[in-house]
């Protein structure tokens, strides 16, 4: 009598279970309810790409930047083109002139100084935007632009990158992957030209 009360039991606790889901089912296909841990919508997977690419901007950006900045404005200085001070490959921003206490400005550029981030920052991105990492649904350019911007208060980055994910009729996209770096560069730019200027042209400063 145990045995038959508790197969009973089980026979009921079956068709509440298959009541339950052939209810969702439907629900789900009448668009009652989302479907229960289904994959996110196009918007949130296109989050989560503007979130990588951005943080992928800002972890290299402040690197290279760093790297700029203590270094005289030069990534990678050339031979004799520098001093090592405290570890880092200081450039020469002026050539010393034999017999006179001017000097001959480099003549440093910012354009100059955008370009090296454009180039070093470009070939960094490879180690860690990968789109297809993130959504089986996405589509990217096979190729992104990088363009920075030295302004007096903060160093800007904008990757061009059209990226879209389409999951049926629910379509999400951006072009512009934007990031800010709140580094004076332009300031300091200015001081140093300054500095640079007045040798140049007094030998003092």
């Amino acid at each position: 009598m145990t045995k038959r009360g508790q197969a009973t039991l089980f026979i009921i606790i079956g068709i509440v279970v298959v009541v339950f889901v052939v209810l969702y089912f439907v629900a789900v296909k009448q668009e009652i309810i989302p479907p229960f841990l289904g994959k996110a919508d196009a918007a949130t997977e296109l989050a989560a790409i503007d979130e990588q690419i951005t943080d992928c901007l800002a972890d290299l950006g402040s690197q290279y930047v760093t790297v700029l900045g203590a270094q005289g404005g030069y990534i990678a200085p050339a031979p004799d083109t520098y001093r090592l001070y405290n570890d880092s490959q200081v450039s020469y921003l002026c050539w010393n002139q034999e017999g006179v206490s001017t000097c001959t400005n480099r003549l440093l550029t910012v354009a100059r100084m955008e370009e090296q981030l454009e180039d070093t920052i470009d070939d960094a991105l490879q180690t860690c935007v990968n789109v297809y990492d993130l959504s089986d649904d996405v589509e990217a350019a096979e190729e992104w632009v990088l363009d920075v911007e030295i302004q007096q208060s903060s160093v800007d980055l904008t990757l061009d990158y059209p990226v879209t994910v389409q999951k049926g009729d629910d379509v999400a996209s951006e072009d512009t992957f934007k990031e800010s770096l709140a580094v004076p560069l332009g300031e300091l730019y200015d001081v140093s030209q300054d500095i640079v200027n007045d040798h140049a042209v007094v030998g003092d400063f």
